[in-house]
């Protein structure tokens, strides 16, 4: 278990799904829309912390974000949505 801090709001994610399927389950909405790395609806800014991704997005990534809706968190992390 990792925790995600945004802003004062903390939760606990596995490493067994992506961020956005349990960013939802917690009740935290986020724009997206393909769900697999195609487009960057779903960049979010990576403020600390590691994340993996099982295959690479097909969407450009700018320096010091992410996509959640492929990104596997591998520490605990600080994020903020744009």
């Amino acid at each position: 278990m990792h925790r995600v801090l945004i802003g004062k709001k903390q939760i606990l994610v596995t490493e067994d799904e992506p961020l956005l399927v349990q960013l939802e389950r917690a009740g935290i909405n986020m724009e997206y829309q393909c769900r697999e790395g195609y487009c960057s609806s779903c960049s979010i800014k990576l403020i600390r912390g590691k994340v993996i991704y099982p295959f690479e997005p097909l969407a450009w990534v700018q320096s010091g974000y992410m996509l959640a809706c492929c990104a596997i968190v591998k520490s605990d992390i600080e994020i903020e949505f744009l």
